[in-house]
């Protein structure tokens, strides 16, 4: 097989040329050729006077091997081939192939560190104090009707207006969230007013998408959102929940949930938004207790930054909202208390005024204050349960201290009243 031969091969002034510099082009030319073909494509025959047999563009400083080459006499910007570059063909060859390493990109070069580097690495940058920081994925798991999107609708709203969230410091200038709204989002509309209503102003920072957008790389309409997120300049993203979002995929599947990690890790480095997933707990809260789970393979949750947990107490009228897994900061559990709150100027099909929920610090409970946060008057004798228990003796007139006569005297809540009755009891009992 006759091998092609270069552009210049056929000319005169290389026909013309001394074996040894002939060679020593042929050197040069397949140096380029080899080690930085973009290069070699740009390369012509100079027809200079007495420079007709060289390439006309080398791009090497001849001073990395020639001590009397002076570039600054020569007003050097690339200096054209001469004798000095083929004179030493394999020094040249070895700096071509240096310079194109360098071209080469390096995937790992902007995270590999020393021991001194490392300290360069910037701390997590906190969107919601204790709960969500940028950058990573997190997830709040709770059963069915445990008002975790109640409790991400408060945060949402206070990272909004950047103030804290039930003693959770959040970042002044407002933190962006959009909330994916997959499942119930025709009562989004209900809480949001009595969010607004309930703290006399509106929100701030916060956007909602009612529909289940499928967490798939391969479709367009992902695509779209990820551009959309970062046009937008999103700083946290709430997929509520995580199971409408990954609809067909088989949750208890390590290898099919790593894949749905692996795209939301993808969304957050190319638009530097945070990622929480909402999810349901397994089993039932009143054979579970205590105890939540999230329901699926463990491949999502060893990927967390932060898991919280949502727990919903009837009897007491309590939602507790604990971290269970802080990677890299403490664990804190904030107690909170649903209140029903009516709307103004919202009605539902019959016309009736609608209400909703919204989240307050709780009231003074059992033996003093639980929920007081710092900075607030202490509970009084009457705001404890044994405080209205004292009270109702004084007025009921000796009537039994069932929750009903104790709702009636005090005019309190049943949940309260419940309380007060069973420690009555308790008194008769010892």
């Amino acid at each position: 097989m006759t091998q092609q031969k270069r552009p210049y091969e056929e000319l005169e002034g290389y026909l013309g040329l001394d074996p040894s510099l002939r060679e020593c082009v042929d050197d040069i030319w397949g140096a380029y050729e080899k080690f930085a073909p973009d290069l070699y494509e740009n390369l012509a025959w100079n027809s200079d006077a007495g420079q007709e047999c060289f390439p006309n563009y080398c791009g090497l400083e001849l001073g990395a091997w020639d001590p009397d080459y002076d570039a600054e006499a020569q007003n050097d910007e690339g200096h054209q081939h001469d004798w000095r570059c083929c004179i030493r063909p394999t020094a040249v060859s070895q700096e071509v192939k240096r310079r194109n390493e360098e071209r080469a990109p390096r995937p790992f070069q902007s995270h590999w560190f020393d021991s001194k580097s490392l300290d360069s690495i910037p701390p997590l940058e906190p969107l919601l104090e204790g709960v969500f920081y940028r950058k990573t994925l997190s997830r709040v798991v709770g059963h069915s009707a445990s008002m975790k999107s109640f409790v991400l609708l408060s945060a949402a709203a206070h990272m909004g207006w950047g103030e804290p969230w039930f003693g959770c410091r959040v970042q002044e200038q407002g933190i962006r969230t959009l909330l994916v709204v997959a499942e119930g989002a025709e009562g989004i509309k209900a809480r949001k007013l009595a969010l607004e209503q309930h703290h006399g102003r509106e929100l701030e920072n916060v956007e909602f998408f009612t529909k289940a957008i499928q967490i798939d790389p391969s479709t367009r309409e992902w695509q779209q959102f990820t551009a959309e997120i970062k046009r937008r300049e999103i700083d946290l993203v709430i997929f509520d929940t995580q199971s409408r979002c990954t609809s067909g995929l088989e949750e208890n599947s390590n290898r099919e949930m790593g894949q749905v990690v692996a795209t939301l890790d993808k969304l957050i480095r190319e638009t530097g938004a945070s990622v929480c997933l909402v999810h349901h707990s397994t089993g039932d809260q009143s054979t579970t207790g205590n105890n939540l789970k999230a329901r699926g393979a463990g491949a999502v949750r060893a990927a967390l930054q932060s898991e919280v947990f949502v727990k919903r107490d009837r009897k007491l009228n309590l939602v507790t909202v604990s971290t269970d897994k802080a990677k890299d900061t403490a664990s804190r559990s904030i107690v909170l208390e649903p209140v029903v709150r009516e709307i103004d100027g919202l009605t539902d099909w019959w016309g009736e005024k609608e209400s909703s929920i919204v989240l307050t610090t709780p009231a003074p409970r059992i033996r003093g204050s639980v929920g007081v946060q710092e900075g607030e008057p202490a509970a009084g004798p009457a705001d404890t349960i044994e405080g209205l228990a004292a009270q109702f003796l004084e007025q009921s007139d000796g009537v039994k201290p069932t929750v009903d006569n104790v709702q009636n005297v005090l005019g309190i809540r049943r949940t309260t009243a419940t309380q007060v009755a069973r420690h009555l009891r308790e008194q008769v009992a010892a």
